[in-house]
């Protein structure tokens, strides 16, 4: 709590301010010149004939992941394929009921934070070389992701671990984890090799696998070539696959739709909004209404809906008529002076609340930065909010219903963007009175930042990315990746057995995580970091 208020603190600072190494070698292996390894990257860009399992990893279905295995052709996707995820290999819950993976098939490729899993069993990380979270430089012999191109150095910093939620170390899923962002559109290329056993012996490669290197197919000899350009013989492996990331309009591309449109419409002016309550506190004008957006949602958007999009292929959804957004803004009391001498145009800061929370978290802060001369101004994060609870709650007993949280994220991302358009406008919050000083001039005529804490740090660079109204956000105490975030936070805590009691497996849960990531991140940092 102290730090989250000292980074609180020191983004306030900023604001009011404003307003006024190298790795080892990665080994010797037979050469192959760069035509053979820039002909294997065409050959992995393409996509394969779509399959069932992958056997190379006989633990699971979806293993190894993420996988262009459980992909298939489409000339009308950015990334020429489409996510193919086998409905009989997706994790079932207690009731041996399977996640529809319609949604996830939708994508044209994969996660830029996705976690690399498989499962070899009595694993030591350690004697097998991989590195290590609190030192990815150190070592890390016994693994690499690559970029299969023929940049200069496409080789990915990551670090390797056992899923410590595992009940048995024995058969832990191995998480691989990018120390970056992956490339949008991008192919890669993970390889493991000299994998060792807890007694020491050394691991073999699965019946499939061995396959695969004694008689490869174009698309496995295009992942040796691939391998082989870093130095690494083939015949070393344990394991190699290839996965693709998503394109940026497979990422991005449904808010960025939404607010081209919702913008279009808008144009210099701003939404409808109603100012419903005036209130003064100490130092701050309280002021609360409503605004219109359109409503890119099912029904009548509220905590469950997804987003109206059942017949686009890549998810685009139509606004169907509008909904309102609850605001909530902050005024400083040095505003409201009857010295047209002392009156000052009054920059707004924008705030994204912490997780499960609401808009009303805003008057805690802003209270405190009103009296340096802020106002603050904030909505509910739609999708995550204390709203939402029972709804996302409800989805752990069958995650195909988990998509109402990107999806009414995205849609409270608009609102986002519409509240900084009633901020800037000379059409929007400036025309009332309780947004006027006494000589009737608009009080939020200063510039505009956005101040995520928390989850609103994870979030806000969403809305940020795309913003015309603000160019500043302060996203403390932040991130992005649930599928990093989720098990490594105690907030998760409370939510976690409800979870583990429908999906027991102990491989499903670890891959859970990483499988909402394919859509949570339409939602979150992941898929806008690249663009802001």
């Amino acid at each position: 709590m102290r730090r989250s208020v000292a980074v609180v603190a020191v983004a306030m600072a900023v604001l009011a301010s404003a307003c006024s190494s190298d790795g080892d070698d990665a080994g010797t292996g037979p050469a192959v010149d760069e035509a053979t390894v820039v002909q294997a990257a065409e050959v992995l860009q393409g996509a394969p004939e779509a399959g069932a399992c992958d056997d190379s990893d006989e633990a699971a279905c979806l293993l190894p992941w993420p996988n262009d295995r459980f992909t298939r052709a489409d000339a009308d996707a950015a990334t020429g394929r489409r996510v193919d995820l086998p409905a009989d290999g997706m994790p079932a819950n207690a009731e041996g009921l399977g996640i529809d993976p319609a949604e996830w098939n939708r994508n044209d490729g994969f996660s830029p934070v996705s976690h690399l899993i498989t499962v070899v069993e009595d694993l030591d990380p350690v004697a097998s070389d991989l590195p290590v979270v609190t030192d990815i430089g150190a070592g890390g012999d016994g693994l690499i992701v690559v970029e299969a191109s023929e940049g200069p150095d496409p080789t990915v910093p990551a670090w390797a671990e056992l899923d410590a939620n595992a009940p048995d170390p024995s058969t832990a899923p191995l998480l691989i984890v990018p120390a970056v962002a992956l490339a949008e559109g991008r192919t890669y290329v993970v390889g493991l090799r000299g994998l060792v056993r807890t007694d020491g012996s050394e691991v073999e490669p699965s019946a499939a696998f061995q396959a695969q290197m004694d008689d490869p197919d174009d698309r496995s000899q295009a992942i040796f070539d691939v391998l082989a350009g870093q130095g690494w013989d083939p015949a070393e492996l344990d394991l190699a696959w290839s996965f693709t990331v998503g394109s940026a309009d497979d990422l991005s591309g449904r808010l960025r739709h939404m607010w081209a449109e919702t913008s279009a419409e808008v144009g210099e002016g701003a939404p409808p909004f109603t100012v419903d309550e005036v209130t003064v506190e100490g130092p701050a004008r309280i002021v609360r209404g409503t605004f219109e957006m359109p409503r890119y949602l099912t029904g009548d958007g509220g905590p469950g809906t997804v987003l109206a999009n059942e017949g686009d292929p890549d998810g685009l959804p139509e606004a169907d008529g509008t909904m309102d957004a609850s605001y909530l803004c902050l005024l400083p009391d040095g505003a409201n002076s009857r010295d047209r001498s002392q009156a000052s145009d009054v920059s707004t800061v924008i705030y994204g609340h912490g997780l499960l929370g609401s808009r009303e978290e805003a008057t805690g802060l802003g209270s405190l930065g009103v009296t340096v001369g802020l106002a603050f101004c904030a909505l509910d994060f739609i999708g995550m909010s204390t709203a939402d609870v029972e709804a996302i709650v409800d989805s752990f007993s069958d995650l195909t219903a988990f998509r109402t949280v990107p999806d009414r994220l995205q849609q409270g991302h608009l609102g986002f963007l519409l509240l900084g358009r009633l901020i800037a406008s000379a059409e929007g919050f400036a025309t009332d009175p309780a947004f006027q000083d006494p000589f009737g001039a608009p009080i939020l005529a200063g510039s505009i930042a956005y101040l995520g804490a928390s989850q609103g740090g994870i979030l806000g660079g969403a809305p940020s990315s795309l913003a015309e109204d603000w160019d500043r956000s302060i996203l403390a105490v932040g991130g992005m990746g649930y599928n990093l975030l989720l098990r490594r936070s105690i907030e998760f805590d409370e939510f976690l057995p409800a979870l583990e009691a429908s999906y027991p497996d102990p491989v499903d849960q670890a891959m859970l995580p990483d499988l909402l990531e394919q859509l949570w991140q339409r939602g979150e940092n992941a898929a806008y970091a690249q663009h802001l």
